[in-house]
């Protein structure tokens, strides 16, 4: 687990466009957060275009956690920060793991998970991720 502190530099994206800067990416996340109950936010490397959305919708949208009924089955996600929220069932849970194999089977790379602990921006960064370093 990593607290998050404002500043960093920005990635490319698989398409050569380069990510959000992590610093706006960590504002969206925390203002997304405080918005959104039951709802679990994602960093998705790559996410650059709303049909990118389309194939990851399609994957977790079929786990048991995730609530269909919100969003499109479930999912929407932000192109100029690269945030995939998937809306959780009440009182429910996600299951990190299962959240990023249906994103790395859709074909793109989760990297990091955030939640708030009171007013403090959480991240953990995907097994995955872990192993590549």
């Amino acid at each position: 687990m990593v607290v998050v502190a404002l500043g960093g530099t920005s990635a490319s994206a698989a398409d050569g466009d380069p990510d959000e800067k992590q610093e706006v990416r960590n504002v969206a996340a925390v203002k997304l957060l405080k918005e959104h109950k039951d709802m679990s936010l994602v960093y998705v490397k790559g996410l650059v275009c709303p049909s990118c959305a389309i194939g990851i919708r399609v994957k977790l949208s079929k786990l048991p956690f995730v609530d269909s009924t919100r969003y499109k089955r479930g999912i929407d996600m932000d192109a100029k920060t690269q945030l995939l929220k998937i809306a959780l069932l009440p009182m429910v849970k996600a299951n990190a793991e299962e959240v990023e194999k249906a994103i790395t089977d859709a074909g793109y790379e989760p990297v990091e998970r955030y939640w708030l602990e009171g007013d403090k921006l959480r991240t953990t960064t995907f097994a995955s991720v872990k192993k590549s370093k």
